[in-house]
């Protein structure tokens, strides 16, 4: 793990101080809370372009940032955004997502 020093403020640190006295954790763990939510929110419509455009796949998005992959896959759904991959491959696994479904209405 690495390591980051910032100055704040005095109002910063008051914020800082109070909200983790409420949630009962470290000032250091709820500052690193709110630079990862706030990263997330930054970087997420960066990577959701790149994604689009071929240039980096799910497993990045992952790592890069705190999401689940279920949320991922819910933001991917709700902004439209298209899988890059080629339309014979695409065929394919609809192809095979249609059998799956087709199975498991058959086995209930």
């Amino acid at each position: 793990m690495h390591q980051i020093n910032i100055r704040v403020n005095k109002e910063i640190n008051q914020l800082l101080e109070y909200l983790a006295k409420r949630k009962n954790i470290s000032k250091a763990v709820c500052t690193r809370q709110i630079l990862i939510d706030q990263l997330t929110d930054k970087i997420l419509p960066i990577l959701l372009e790149d994604y689009k455009q071929g240039k980096i796949g799910l497993k990045k998005i992952l790592h890069l940032t705190s999401l689940t992959p279920d949320q991922i896959l819910e933001i991917i759904v709700k902004e439209n955004i298209e899988p890059p991959i080629e339309a014979d491959l695409d065929d394919y696994t609809d192809e095979i997502a249609q059998q799956i479904i087709s199975e498991e209405k058959f086995n209930r």
